[in-house]
């Protein structure tokens, strides 16, 4: 389990730092640097921003069922999606995660990125609140809905979902923590899983 984290992106100058206990910071700065009231405690995909990648893996087995996903995404209520505010790719998931760290995005999925990829960016996330967890989507599966419950995150699994810290809802102490794992359930829902060999196998 990875218990420090750094993340620099040069063309931003932004550094991000997090050590477990110990809190996240973007340039010496407390993460989230976005908090509440601007920061909501949004109650479903449609009000969330979501960052992912489309991988290395270009086979079109692999690009057919990302796509697929994506397009449930992003696709209305009415015709069977989750109606994505919006999808953003910046080209990796070190930056990806460091947008949600730092609460510009609502949630990171993905799967395929290696353990060296995110695992500085799982320390960054979960110091600035957020959770992580497994990544395996259900879509197509005969998974029972009675256990369809976002897993822990097994960081060399490769599949990986985050969320950006929640505030509580007013009167409701851990509602936060709850919407988390709302949030990463509807996402998992609605996404394929894709099939990698685990970090070490090979």
């Amino acid at each position: 389990e990875p218990v420090v984290g750094v993340i620099y992106l040069p063309v931003l100058d932004e550094l991000y730092t997090a050590s477990r206990g110990a809190g996240a910071f973007l340039n010496g700065e407390p993460l989230p640097l976005i908090r509440p009231p601007v920061l909501t405690s949004p109650t479903s995909l449609s009000q969330c921003a979501l960052v992912s990648e489309h991988g290395s893996s270009r086979s079109q087995e692999i690009m057919s069922s990302r796509m697929g996903s994506f397009t449930r995404l992003l696709t209305d209520k009415q015709h069977g999606g989750s109606c994505l505010q919006n999808l953003r790719f910046t080209g990796g998931a070190a930056p990806d995660l460091s947008l949600v760290a730092k609460g510009s995005a609502e949630l990171f999925w993905e799967c395929g990125p290696h353990a060296w990829d995110f695992a500085a960016g799982v320390v960054i996330v979960t110091e600035s609140g957020g959770a992580v967890f497994d990544g395996a989507g259900w879509w197509g599966s005969n998974i029972p809905e009675s256990e369809r419950v976002p897993k822990p995150l097994n960081i060399w699994n490769r599949k990986i979902v985050a969320v950006r810290y929640i505030p509580d809802l007013p009167g409701k102490p851990g509602s936060g923590r709850e919407i988390q794992k709302q949030l990463a359930k509807e996402l998992l829902d609605i996404v394929e899983d894709i099939d990698y060999p685990p970090d070490g196998t090979q």
